[in-house]
C-alpha cells in the first residue's frame, strides 16, 4: 500500500484510534460472521459516508443506486467472508474481501469499515487503488452488504429463531405432567 505521508498518518490515526493496530494484519479468526454483531447500517447511512463524507458519488447517483458499480457488486455476490469485530465504545469493525473489478481471477481484495454501533460510518478503506483514498466501489459494496445483512437479521421470522415464547401474565408455572 504506497499512500502519500498525509493518508498514512491519517491512516495510522484513525487505526490506533479505533482498533488499535493495522486491520490489515488482523486474522479472520479474529472476526465472527454472525448477522447479531453488525452495526446497524442504513441506506442514509450508506449515503452519508459514500456522498457527504468521500464525495465518491453524487446525490443523482445515489437516487439510482442500482445502476451502480458499487451496488452490483454486491448484488453479483462479490462481498465475501463478511465478518465482525466489536470494538471499544460501540464502535465495530467490518472485514470482508471482494473480488477485483477487472481482474477476476486475482486473489480478492481486503475491505474494511469502521463505524458507530447505530451505523454511522467513520472511515472504510480498501487495497485496490481507488481505496486508498477511503472510499471506492468495493468499499460500496461492503456497505450495501452491511446493510441488507442487518435487514435479514432485523426482519428475522420466528420460525428462524430457537423456540421461545412468553407465558400469559396469570400463568406462573406450568406443572410438570
Amino acid at each position: 500500500m504506497s499512500l502519500d505521508s498525509v493518508s498514512k498518518q491519517r491512516y495510522t490515526d484513525l487505526t490506533n484510534k479505533y482498533v488499535g493496530r493495522d486491520p490489515y494484519l488482523m486474522k479472520m479468526s479474529e472476526f465472527t460472521p454472525e448477522l447479531t454483531a453488525l452495526p446497524r447500517i442504513e441506506s442514509v447511512d450508506i449515503t452519508n459516508y459514500l456522498v457527504l463524507q468521500t464525495s465518491f458519488y453524487t446525490k443523482q447517483q445515489m437516487k439510482a443506486y442500482k445502476s451502480l458499480e458499487a451496488y452490483n457488486f454486491f448484488i453479483s455476490g462479490w462481498v465475501h467472508t463478511l465478518g465482525t469485530k466489536r470494538l471499544r465504545d460501540d464502535y465495530r469493525l467490518v472485514f470482508a474481501r471482494v473480488n477485483h473489478s477487472q481482474r477476476s481471477s486475482e486473489t480478492p481484495l481486503k475491505t474494511w469499515i469502521i463505524s458507530k454501533e447505530d451505523g454511522e460510518v467513520i472511515a472504510a478503506h480498501c487495497n485496490c487503488m481507488a481505496g486508498l483514498s477511503e472510499s471506492c466501489s468495493h468499499v460500496g459494496a461492503v456497505l450495501f452488504s452491511i446493510e441488507a445483512g442487518v435487514r435479514m437479521r432485523d426482519s428475522a421470522s420466528c420460525t428462524s429463531e430457537q423456540c421461545k415464547w412468553l407465558m400469559p401474565s396469570h400463568v406462573k408455572k406450568i406443572p410438570a405432567a
